[in-house]
């Protein structure tokens, strides 16, 4: 019998089941149900109010004091939930993370391990305005499958949903296992009682080789520019004033496919997108399966 082990970056599956199931709910619940059922079309929320959102103090190696969440801030959806009260009616429920935040933010968060009562009013669904935030984009043209080594532990970097753009060199990538945007050879304990082997859910925990503070941004087309004052060695940036550097990525590809067998059932699929970086190749793991 054929079983999957999937890595994916961030999928809605789990939420399109749920919002499937409450299209079952009765007709007293509509009005509830329609508001919580337009985040199907979100990764993000925004919050409305200063609230508490799951997140906990991470110090000294222990989870701390509740953390309130400001208003305004943009939190990545990682589930949801519906359950029936005892009356009938329907209990919805949200899980969320304060997502891809630069190291010095996430060192003190334990992310939350469960979810939390979802109210219309506390979210407006949220769409990122820059199209390469958050992606880990490795210096490279694609991947090359399980058996090949010479790829692995190519420089990555990311930007940050706060803001940050934080660079990993190879000797960084090597010392934590992490082959690239989705693969790890180590199984690492997480704040929050967890652990993973997924370099998306561990990446910033580990303290970049270089970091800095995005000034601003434009987006035309496939191409984002990003502008910063101080220079990440190990990337190519334009000085455009006396106070600002320029990095240039730009989408060159849609999403490419590959395909792996090894023996007679075991295989290893691959999707990735390709970018020019100031002016060099990098690509964007998007997911790997893999079965037996």
């Amino acid at each position: 019998m054929m079983h999957h082990n999937q890595f994916k970056r961030a999928t809605m599956a789990a939420l399109a089941a749920t919002f499937g199931l409450l299209g079952l709910a009765s007709v007293a619940t509509t009005a509830h149900a329609d508001s919580f059922k337009t985040l199907s079309k979100y990764s993000y929320v925004k919050t409305t109010r200063a609230m508490y959102t799951g997140q906990h103090t991470y110090i000294n190696g222990k989870k701390g004091r509740k953390l309130i969440t400001p208003k305004g801030t943009i939190l990545k959806i990682t589930g949801t939930g519906a359950s029936r009260n005892s009356d009938g009616t329907l209990k919805y429920t949200i899980g969320l993370s304060r997502g891809d935040l630069h190291y010095n933010a996430e060192k003190n968060i334990a992310e939350a391990s469960g979810q939390i009562a979802f109210k219309a009013s506390d979210f407006k669904g949220y769409k990122l305005k820059m199209p390469v935030r958050t992606k880990l984009l490795q210096s490279g043209t694609g991947y090359f499958g399980d058996s090949d080594t010479v790829h692995r532990y190519k420089p990555l970097f990311h930007v940050t949903l706060d803001g940050y753009v934080e660079y990993y060199s190879t000797a960084r990538l090597k010392h934590y296992g992490i082959y690239n945007g989705i693969e790890m050879s180590k199984l690492y304990d997480l704040p929050n009682g967890g652990n993973t082997s997924y370099t998306g859910a561990y990446i910033n925990r580990i303290k970049p080789t270089a970091s800095v503070k995005l000034s601003t941004f434009k987006v035309k087309g496939n191409t984002t520019y990003l502008y910063y004052k101080t220079p990440i060695n190990g990337l190519t940036e334009k000085k455009v004033s006396s106070r600002y550097y320029r990095l240039t990525i730009k989408k060159t590809t849609d999403t490419l496919t590959q395909s792996w067998q090894y023996g007679d059932e075991d295989f290893t699929n691959a999707w990735w997108a390709r970018y020019s970086v100031g002016g060099h190749h990098y690509f964007d793991l998007i997911e790997l399966e893999r079965g037996d």
